[in-house]
């Protein structure tokens, strides 16, 4: 049943996306402008140009634990659909579309996998935002789409803001979900950037139910104007947290 449901979901997604690119005029920017939002812990202030529609997907990202003698581990194949709206906005369609997840304590060991939930979110570009600085809204509402081993127990909402000025960029983040509420900030430094190459460092703060200590880097490769590369790793150091997260992904416009 909820293999079911992922898929109806996945349906919807795709038929949600061709109608909205049939219904908008077609006016892209230039595919090198564009800016994606893998990888990193925040998102980029920047949304597509109406019809413009854009994927990324990780391949896979990968979650690792180890505490109070239990060693887990999780694969995600994080699929994101953004859709460039008009008006400055931007809609997104996320799901983990396949998730395995490795846990093992003392001889026991367990192994499940399925599809894991999905969320809708609008990214909007605030007002004030300019070639200096930009600043977008960002806000998702979680769907209990996974299989009953892998989902949450209560659907996750998240209100975000993403800023960047020049190399440094800024990330602050309301979440709520099962495990109660909670605050993610985030501050990164871009100290290569080229037409093709890219690199970072980013720190992670959180408070509450996303209590975390971490610190990460990532690179990215335009191997193509619409097509990007990217490998990233993130470190974390409360108990309460991943010990190493991070992957290896792709995002390109579709055409």
């Amino acid at each position: 049943m909820n293999a079911l449901v992922s898929a109806r979901f996945a349906t919807r997604v795709g038929v949600l996306g061709l109608l909205l690119c049939a219904c908008t005029k077609a006016w892209a920017q230039d595919a090198a402008d564009v800016e994606f939002d893998r990888p990193g812990i925040g998102f980029s202030p920047s949304v597509l140009a109406p019809g413009q529609i854009a994927w990324e997907q990780g391949l896979p990202d990968i979650a690792r634990d180890d505490s109070d003698g239990v060693r887990s581990t999780r694969y995600a194949a994080a699929s994101l659909l953004r859709i460039g709206l008009g008006a400055a906005l931007e809609l997104q369609l996320d799901s983990d579309s396949h998730v395995w997840e490795h846990t093992r304590s003392g001889d026991a060991r367990e192994r499940v996998h399925g599809g894991g939930d999905s969320s809708v979110a609008l990214k909007w570009v605030l007002p004030g935002s300019d070639d200096d600085m930009q600043w977008a809204l960002l806000a998702r509402q979680g769907v209990l789409t996974g299989a009953s081993d892998i989902r949450a127990g209560r659907a996750q909402q998240d209100l975000g803001v993403s800023l960047a000025t020049g190399d440094v960029a800024f990330y602050v983040n309301g979440t709520r979900d099962e495990d109660g509420t909670g605050w993610t900030l985030s501050p990164s430094w871009t100290f290569v950037s080229t037409d093709s190459i890219g690199a970072y460092l980013e720190a992670g703060l959180g408070t509450g139910a996303q209590r975390s200590r971490a610190l990460g880097t990532g690179v990215t490769w335009r191997v193509a104007p619409a097509v990007q590369l990217d490998l990233s790793v993130l470190r974390g150091f409360a108990d309460d947290e991943d010990d190493w997260s991070g992957g290896f992904g792709v995002s390109f416009l579709l055409p």
